[in-house]
């Protein structure tokens, strides 16, 4: 960099970084936003083609950039990556025939891609993919992803769950180590898919057989689950969901000291075989034909 400062803020950053997951996390962290003040004195937070800036300076401040992306995410700074993201998109796009590729490139763009899957924002995910070049969607890291969501596009949860198992023997099949954070997110919007399917299709569920379909290593982890969807575990260790008969909300009034209003799912109310809300349908139809027109 032209910055003498900048530089040497930029060698140890770089040193820290290179430490792996032994690097003090509040040193880059300081370090990172040091070297961001440097770069918009430089100009080179938003770079302009017109200004015709130094190459060797656009490759460390593009440097510094991904690195502050992995921080935010091992910081679980999820706001902070999408700020970093959008500053690299101008050295991706508008300098991606000038600079020479980053091999940082693909597993970032897959981690964006990863964050929209597990927000389920599929017409974001398909946005998102349909302007990638194909070095990137070729990537290993991208089709990791891609395949991650064609398994829940065709309801293959086990599949799912066998490429995001979060544990350690299973960890090194993740592309890279930040994808463990997304996955955690992912992993639980598909359980809750699950358990509103559950609720659905039955009214009690054996605690094993729960644990099974959930995906959870141990029956703690499904009572724990069990109590933010408002479900009752008897002492046979049956699972009571709200439309059992057996549930406390079904007992009398004063037995339980569970409230009334807490029956289906997370929140809401259960009367019986209510005809569904109209409105709601066609509003859930029109969005839902609105993400479709999106990707097509």
């Amino acid at each position: 960099m032209s910055n003498a400062n900048a530089t040497k803020l930029h060698a140890e950053l770089a040193q820290e970084w290179g430490k792996g997951d032994k690097a003090d996390g509040a040193k880059v962290a300081a370090l990172l936003s040091s070297l961001k003040i440097e770069l918009s004195e430089l100009g080179l937070l938003f770079p302009s083609v017109e200004d015709k800036p130094d190459h060797g300076a656009l490759i460390a401040a593009r440097d510094i950039l991904e690195i502050g992306a992995y921080q935010s995410i091992r910081s679980q700074d999820v706001p902070a990556f999408e700020r970093y993201l959008h500053l690299l998109g101008n050295y991706y796009n508008d300098f991606g025939t000038v600079l020479t590729k980053s091999t940082n490139e693909a597993p970032l763009v897959a981690l964006s891609l990863l964050r929209l899957l597990s927000l389920n924002n599929i017409a974001g995910f398909h946005t998102l993919l349909e302007t990638l070049p194909s070095a990137i969607t070729d990537s290993s890291e991208v089709t990791w992803v891609t395949h991650l969501e064609q398994c829940l596009m065709e309801g293959s949860y086990s599949r799912v769950w066998q490429l995001c198992r979060p544990t350690a023997a299973s960890a090194a099949k993740l592309p890279r180590p930040e994808f463990a954070f997304f996955v955690a997110t992912l992993v639980g919007t598909v359980r809750n898919e699950i358990a509103a399917c559950d609720e659905k299709a039955y009214v009690t569920l054996p605690l094993a057989d729960a644990r099974t379909l959930l995906f959870f290593e141990s029956e703690a982890d499904v009572r724990a689950f069990a109590a933010t969807r408002n479900w009752f575990i008897d002492s046979k260790s049956v699972v009571h969901f709200p439309s059992s008969p057996q549930h406390p909300n079904k007992t009398a009034a004063g037995q339980t000291g569970v409230p009334a209003n807490l029956s289906t799912g997370l929140l809401g109310s259960f009367e019986g075989d209510k005809e569904l809300d109209k409105t709601k349908v066609v509003a859930a139809t029109l969005s839902y034909a609105k993400e479709l027109e999106s990707i097509v």
